[in-house]
């Protein structure tokens, strides 16, 4: 359309000065109104993120929750389901939203299959939890924060995308770092992006996300979102920042 727009405008200017009295019948206005057919036929800028903007815009799986990003009391997932069906450290029911709760069922189905043995060991935690929790370290710790245990509406658990998961060696103990070398531990590090999950905090990632690295919680992104986070060695507000950018500038250019 760009091309044509300009044919008939060099036609429009050729018959200006080639036929006799031509100048006075042309309507020089005309030329205007080819200019603008040019600008609004000219294409808009392609998204070009490797993540759909439709998923970023519609997704809450993404939603990033820490300090800065706090959650409401009133923020309940509607899609909790009443226990999980896998592997737990307890009878007691452990929630987490459909979608989650599904993929880390295929998950644990999976790593089972390469001897694999993991345990659910915490799922979903309300805002009231998560205050009672916090508020309790801090009356053990003479009032500090010592950053184990996150600040009410911080905490990814409260989301219902989130789970702690650990080997049968650790039921009953405290969560240490040393889960990272276990072979469960290596093995959620390398297969859980392909199921959806990602490895929240990282040991590289802690002086971004403020959070002592934890090899095992996991949180749901999607497949999609987690394999480009592992892929380019993203933390959930590292890739927060990155996609609002892109959005910010496609949406500049339009």
């Amino acid at each position: 359309m760009k091309r044509r727009g300009l044919a008939v405008l060099l036609a429009l200017t050729a018959a200006l000065f080639t036929a006799p009295g031509a100048a006075e019948m042309l309507d020089i206005s005309a030329l205007g109104d080819v200019e603008e057919a040019q600008q609004l036929d000219e294409p808009a800028q392609s998204w070009t993120y490797p993540i759909p903007y439709e998923l970023l815009m519609t997704s809450n799986y993404i939603q990033l929750v820490n300090r800065d990003n706090l959650l409401g009391e009133d923020d309940v997932p509607d899609d909790l389901v009443k226990d999980l069906d896998c592997r737990k450290i307890s009878y007691d029911p452990i929630r987490l939203r459909e979608v989650a709760a599904s993929a880390l069922k295929t998950l644990f189905d999976a790593a089972q299959e390469d001897g694999i043995y993991l345990y659910a060991h915490s799922g979903y935690r309300s805002y009231q939890t998560q205050n009672t929790m916090y508020y309790n370290r801090l009356k053990s710790h003479n009032g500090v924060d010592d950053g184990v245990v996150q600040y009410p509406g911080a905490s990814e658990h409260q989301t219902g995308l989130a789970i702690d998961v650990i080997n049968k060696a650790g039921i009953g103990k405290k969560f240490t770092s040393a889960f990272a070398k276990t072979k469960e531990g290596v093995w959620l590090a390398e297969h859980c992006w392909d199921y959806g999950f990602i490895i929240r905090y990282q040991e590289d990632k802690e002086d971004i996300t403020q959070i002592t690295a934890e090899a095992w919680h996991l949180r749901y992104v999607g497949v999609q979102v987690a394999q480009y986070m592992r892929d380019h060695n993203l933390c959930l507000e590292e890739f927060t920042a990155e996609w609002k950018e892109a959005v910010a500038a496609w949406s500049g250019a339009q």
